[in-house]
C-alpha cells in the first residue's frame, strides 16, 4: 500500500515534501481547530484570545504556514514598511544608522526597506519612486543628494525624514558640523606648529563641505594655512601622490572627512613612518566608528550621536507630527585619543 494511504501515515512525509506542500487556512484551521474566521482575523492583526493564539501559531508552525502579506496589504491599508535610502553600504555612519532604525521599527513591528542610491540623483529619485510602490509609511533620507526644489516636486503624500543633510521642506535632523571641524581644528592647531590640511573628495556632500569651512575658519583665526587634498572617487586614493602632498607641504596634522578614510590614512603613514619616510602625522576624523578606537594610534574624531539623532527623527515619525518642517541642529561630541596628541 502506498505511503499517506491512512491518516497515521502521514508522518512519514519528508521535509522535502513538506516544504513543498502549500497550506490554505482549512488547513490551519483542521490542525488547530480553531475556526478560519478567528485565524483570518489573527493573520489581519485583529484581537484574538491567548490561548487560541497559542493553537494557531502551533499549526502555523508545525504546518511550515507561510503568512501572504501582499494579501493583508490588500485587506488593510497598513503597509507596517519604512524605506531608508542611504548613499552606500561601504561607510560604517551609514550602518549605524540602519542599525538603529531597524531597532526602533522592530519595536513596533515594522520593517525596514533599504536602498542605496550610490550618491547618484538620478537613482535617488528613481528610488523613491520605488518605495513608494510599496506604499511605505514614511521615507528617511540619509545625506541625500536631492534639493529642496526637486523634493517639492515630488509632491509625496508621506512623511519625510531627512538625516544629516538639511532641508526646508521636510523635517531634517542634522548634526552641526561647521562647528565640530571649528572645534577640531581648533584642537589639532594647539598640538602642531607646522601645516595642517584637510582630506577629501573632490565632489563632496554638504555636510563634509561645512567641516572644510569649519577648517579654513579655524587656520585663519590662528594664522596659520589652511591646505586641502582632494581625490577622485571614481579613481579612490593615490596613496603615494597623498604621501608626496604631505612631504612636499610639510603637513603636520590632517583632518580626515570621516573616520573610514582616517583609518587607512593612519595605516599607511604608520608603516612610512616606522621606515622613516616622514614624521609622524596627527589624525582626526568624523564619526566615531567602532574601528576608531582600535587603530594605533587610537584615532581623535568626532562622535554625532547617530543612535539619538535617529531616536529624534524616528518619535517625529511615530507622533506624526503635522507641524511645518523644521531643523532640529544635534550635538556632536569630540572624542580625543592619541592620534591628535
Amino acid at each position: 500500500m502506498e505511503t499517506g494511504t491512512f491518516p497515521w501515515e502521514r508522518s512519514c512525509l519528508n521535509e522535502r515534501e513538506l516544504m513543498k506542500a502549500k497550506f490554505t487556512l482549512l488547513d490551519l484551521e483542521k490542525e488547530s481547530g480553531i475556526s478560519k474566521t478567528t485565524i483570518s482575523r489573527y493573520l489581519s492583526g485583529g484581537n484574538v484570545s491567548s490561548d487560541k493564539v497559542l493553537k494557531i501559531e502551533k499549526a502555523i508552525s508545525d504546518l511550515g504556514y507561510i503568512r501572504n502579506n501582499f494579501a493583508q496589504l490588500l485587506r488593510t491599508s497598513q503597509t507596517n514598511l519604512i524605506a531608508v535610502l542611504i548613499p552606500d553600504l561601504d561607510n560604517p555612519f551609514f550602518l549605524k544608522i540602519i542599525k538603529r532604525l531597524e531597532e526602533l521599527a522592530q519595536q513596533q513591528g515594522k520593517t525596514l526597506i533599504i536602498k542605496t542610491t550610490g550618491r547618484s540623483r538620478e537613482i535617488e529619485l528613481k528610488t523613491i519612486e520605488f518605495v513608494r510602490g510599496f506604499r511605505v509609511e514614511a521615507i528617511f533620507l540619509c545625506r541625500s543628494e536631492l534639493d529642496d526644489e526637486v523634493l517639492a516636486s515630488l509632491k509625496l503624500d508621506i512623511p519625510i525624514f531627512s538625516l544629516d543633510r538639511e532641508f526646508k521642506s521636510v523635517y531634517s535632523i542634522v548634526s552641526d558640523n561647521y562647528k565640530s571641524s571649528y572645534t577640531l581644528t581648533k584642537h589639532l592647531l594647539e598640538h602642531t606648529q607646522r601645516k595642517l590640511m584637510f582630506f577629501s573628495r573632490q565632489l563632496e556632500s554638504s555636510s563634509v563641505i561645512q567641516r572644510i569651512h569649519g577648517f579654513i575658519d579655524a587656520c585663519q583665526e590662528s594664522h596659520r594655512p589652511s591646505l586641502e587634498y582632494r581625490y577622485d572617487l571614481n579613481r579612490g586614493i593615490d596613496f603615494n601622490d597623498l604621501l608626496s602632498f604631505i612631504k612636499n607641504n610639510d603637513i603636520e596634522g590632517v583632518i580626515c572627512r570621516n573616520d573610514n578614510e582616517a583609518v587607512k590614512i593612519i595605516w599607511f603613514l604608520n608603516e612610512k613612518t616606522s621606515q622613516n619616510e616622514i614624521l609622524q602625522v596627527k589624525i582626526c576624523g568624523f564619526d566615531n566608528i567602532a574601528l576608531s578606537n582600535h587603530t594605533i594610534p587610537k584615532l581623535t574624531t568626532v562622535d554625532q550621536k547617530i543612535e539619538e539623532m535617529c531616536d529624534i527623527a524616528y518619535d517625529l515619525f511615530t507622533k506624526q507630527v503635522k507641524d511645518e518642517p523644521l531643523t532640529i541642529v544635534h550635538s556632536a561630541e569630540m572624542i580625543i585619543r592619541e592620534s591628535s596628541l
